[in-house]
């Protein structure tokens, strides 16, 4: 059985995947019912894609910490992990991903934040 924090980065990174392919409203679609409903979509999908557009495509992802939380700024409390990737980035280089992870009723886990820098 895989440990919670690989199915955690799993849930991560498949998100991410979206985002990576410019999947925007599924990625919104795949969040959190607590992200779904703090974004608009149309502000999600500015806003991502300002974001990522001038970056260019992503060249690789590492895991850099990961850590658990029951209540965090800003969201209900749950349990929650939030992990930081160093990402690189082909055209601005490296930046910092920071996603928030949210237990859901079914026991998986799906994003209820995410910024990067």
């Amino acid at each position: 059985d895989k440990s919670i924090l690989e199915k955690v980065e799993s849930s991560a990174r498949s998100w991410l995947e979206l985002v990576d392919t410019e999947k925007y409203k599924e990625s919104l679609e795949q969040a959190s019912p607590v992200f779904k409903t703090k974004t608009d979509e149309a502000e999600w999908v500015r806003t991502i894609t300002a974001s990522r557009e001038s970056r260019g495509a992503v060249t690789a992802r590492y895991i850099a910490t990961a850590g658990s939380a029951k209540s965090l700024s800003g969201l209900p409390d749950g349990e929650y992990i939030v992990l930081q990737f160093y990402t690189t980035f082909a055209v601005k280089g490296l930046a910092l991903e920071t996603i928030t992870l949210e237990k859901s009723s079914d026991g998986g886990w799906r994003v209820s934040q995410y910024s990067i820098k």
